[in-house]
């Protein structure tokens, strides 16, 4: 059984990889990024996951906190909604990069590239 290797960590696709870096959230961009492999399109993947899911907690924990401080219940409505785009966002990375597609997410691309310079 001859199988040519993978550049992907662990010997998985790039394409699955890259999903896989997506779907688990910050943990899934820390092991694939970590795990070794030269493929630039999961370097990529694992890196904007990554920020993709530090922003998410950030804002996670400040807005309940702005809701309780300033009281207003408007910005507890902002959140849902947020919340709600934030999800179908992971949905579509997770499905794009499983499918190969090399995503950049405006704003989050360019703070990947500025923090992880080597997958840009």
């Amino acid at each position: 059984m001859n199988q040519t290797p993978s550049d992907a960590p662990f010997g998985l696709a790039p394409n699955v990889a890259a999903g896989l870096a997506y779907l688990l959230g910050i943990l899934g961009g820390i092991v694939m990024l970590a795990g070794g492999g030269t493929n630039k399109t999961v370097k990529w993947a694992a890196a904007q996951s990554i920020v993709m899911w530090a922003i998410y907690i950030v804002l996670a924990v400040t807005i309940p906190v702005l809701v309780v401080v300033t009281q207003l219940s408007m910005i507890g409505f902002l959140s849902v909604i947020a919340g709600a785009i934030w999800f179908f966002g992971w949905i579509w990375t997770s499905v794009m990069a499983f499918r190969g597609v090399e995503l950049r997410i405006p704003v989050i691309a360019g703070i990947t590239a500025a923090i992880f310079k080597s997958a840009a």
